[in-house]
């Protein structure tokens, strides 16, 4: 079995509970009588772990391997599908989200820098994107399974649904532990130009921590407001995420190619300013079906600028230090991640459920402005080394 097969089995079966804990979390623990802000505050705990073990994780797989850091990320991956099983009160999902936190920084920095290992820069995006499909895939099937399992949202059900996850996550480390094989050292197929421009590299980590701050403005209170403005069924929520879900199948690796043949930076611009122009369109859409249409749309621009994005941090940052800027590029995105939910709480409580996508859309459109002459100044940078 290659590297990047053992890579997607292991993100394929560890993703099964990923989809289903992020649309049940909000809702449930809303329903608890937590308040929209306290479920802020939970997920500006599991961000702020993330932000605290970036850097951090970035250095340890540098130093220490990248096979260590995903097989710790799975680990405590399986440590959150036992908080669940445990219990259901406020200490357990805080617990479960604390982890999760700490799973999500070892995991997905070290995915993002074997991916780094294994390609080079004319395939770089398309691999990121076959990574997405296989973590889409899990996530489509773990949803399927879970809400299929719990049927009515009671106690014992989701401890049922957490103990299949146990086990999918476990057969992830099976994976991970004795087909994945460690990737620092591994060379490029040719060798590339080290470019480590650090200014250009900081003001890239700034630009993303603001996208971050700016679409977690919505993040937690999105469920929220559908089950507030546009329905409160279940089974119809579900039906608005599932044709999302279905095209992330396939369409991630296909968007990585277009990006690598075309241009990353172009296709991270326009995903970014067509998801900013949609969710001013948000608050207006009160009909169902047209709402289905805005977040499926939401959902495609999204996958077109996920492998750009994840890509952009080695064409910027260069060839060096892969873990370590892994963990800055994440710990930005974190900083904003954090801030967020706060804000966007407070919004919500206070100003209306509608203000946020406002506040979001006309934002996102402003700094994809400025994303576009920074973009423009790296490519002038590239053209000048290249002439001398």
């Amino acid at each position: 079995m290659d590297n990047l097969k053992a890579l997607r089995k292991s993100v394929f079966y560890i993703s099964f509970p990923f989809s289903f804990i992020a649309f049940l979390f909000p809702i449930y623990a809303y329903s608890t009588g937590i308040s929209v802000m306290g479920v802020g505050l939970m997920y500006s705990a599991f961000t702020l772990c993330t932000i605290i073990m970036r850097p951090l994780v970035g250095t340890f797989i540098d130093k220490k391997g990248r096979k260590p850091g995903i097989v710790l990320g799975i680990a405590f991956n399986s440590l959150v599908n036992l908080f669940f099983i445990l219990g259901d009160d406020f200490q357990y999902l805080m617990a479960a989200r604390i982890f999760q936190g700490i799973a999500s920084s070892f995991l997905w920095i070290s995915v993002n820098t074997i991916v780094s290992d294994l390609s080079h820069e004319s395939n770089r995006s398309e691999i990121f994107g076959a990574v997405d499909e296989s973590v889409n895939k899990g996530d489509l099937i773990g949803v399927i399974l879970g809400f299929n399992m719990i049927g009515y949202l009671s106690y014992g059900s989701l401890r049922t649904v957490f103990l299949l996850y146990l086990v999918t996550s476990l057969i992830s480390l099976y994976y991970a532990i004795t087909k994945l094989k460690e990737t620092k050292g591994f060379k490029p197929y040719y060798e590339e130009e080290t470019v480590n421009n650090n200014k250009d590299f900081n003001t890239f980590l700034i630009l993303m921590g603001l996208f971050s701050f700016i679409f977690s403005l919505t993040g937690h209170t999105y469920l929220i407001y559908i089950s507030e403005n546009i329905t409160d069924k279940l089974h119809l929520i579900t039906y608005i995420f599932l044709p999302g879900a279905i095209l992330s199948l396939f369409l991630p690796k296909r968007f990585g190619k277009i990006s690598d043949k075309y241009s990353r930076e172009k296709m991270f611009i326009l995903s970014i300013l067509a998801m900013g122009i949609l969710y001013l369109f948000v608050p207006t859409v009160k009909s169902y079906g047209f709402f289905l249409v805005v977040h499926t749309l939401i959902s495609i621009f999204s996958m077109l600028g996920g492998p750009a994005e994840s890509a952009l941090v080695m064409d910027i940052v260069g060839e060096n230090q892969r873990g370590k800027s892994y963990g800055k590029y994440k710990f930005a995105v974190g900083i904003g991640g954090m801030l967020g939910p706060l804000a966007g709480g407070y919004i919500y409580e206070n100003i209306g459920s509608e203000v946020g996508f406002y506040i979001k859309g006309i934002l996102v459109v402003m700094l994809c402005i400025f994303a576009i002459y920074y973009f423009k100044d790296i490519e002038q940078k590239s053209i000048t080394r290249e002439e001398n």
